[in-house]
């Protein structure tokens, strides 16, 4: 896939933002991913978002919601749901287009959905694709493929992934429609899942993902 550049809506006078398609916020983390960048939630969601023709680019979300990560950054529940609905309609009145939440980043997705339905009962235009949701419909169901396909996202990024461990990690608990908390500390990628990711495999998610935020913003 040929990236295109980066539209900025932090570079861009106000009279050309609003000619604009969508204004796009990227939503990740800061987080412990093990030997994978603290940043990379935010470095996906910014690349799927970069690559969307006749949108801007607004600054990324980089603290989330985190709490099952002891090493992370972790806003406040109640706080960062707050913040989300007045920084959507706040967007929303200053460029006057839609605004979508591009969210790599799986623990704030339930809040950023949450934020868009409050400011859609304002009349504000917003929407928010989970990356990882579309990466799921591809068939990464289990714990195990969605640490290969997070390893592999990195490599497509330019990142270098170093295993020096061998101990075997297990799983968090998988049940049919439940919600399980559980902690990084406890359950963790397997070295030897993060070794078999491939960069040809993360690039073929990035562009699924892409692929799925142009049908989005078309919707809008």
């Amino acid at each position: 896939m040929k990236w295109t550049m980066c539209k900025l809506l932090a570079d861009t006078p106000l009279s050309e933002v609003r000619k604009g398609k969508a204004v796009l916020v990227p939503v990740g983390s800061l987080e412990d991913h093990g030997p994978l960048p603290l940043g990379l939630d935010t470095k996906i969601a910014e690349r799927v978002a970069c690559a969307i023709d006749g949108c801007f680019v607004s600054p990324s979300i980089n603290y989330s919601f985190s709490p099952e990560h002891p090493n992370s950054v972790t806003i406040p529940l109640s706080i960062l749901a707050e913040y989300l609905v007045q920084l959507t309609k706040q967007l929303h009145k200053l460029t006057v287009m839609p605004i979508i939440y591009v969210v790599a980043h799986k623990g704030a997705v339930p809040i950023v959905q949450a934020a868009v339905m409050e400011s859609f009962k304002e009349g504000v235009r917003s929407a928010a694709l989970d990356l990882w949701g579309v990466i799921e419909s591809l068939g990464y169901k289990s714990f195990k493929d969605q640490c290969r396909a997070e390893a592999s996202l990195a490599l497509a990024l330019g990142y270098s992934v170093v295993v020096r461990k061998s101990k075997h990690l297990k799983s968090p608990p998988e049940l049919e429609g439940a919600t399980i908390p559980w902690r990084s500390t406890d359950y963790g990628c397997s070295p030897e899942w993060v070794s078999s990711a491939r960069k040809e495999e993360g690039e073929k998610l990035l562009e699924a993902m892409v692929k799925a935020l142009e049908r989005l913003v078309d919707t809008l």
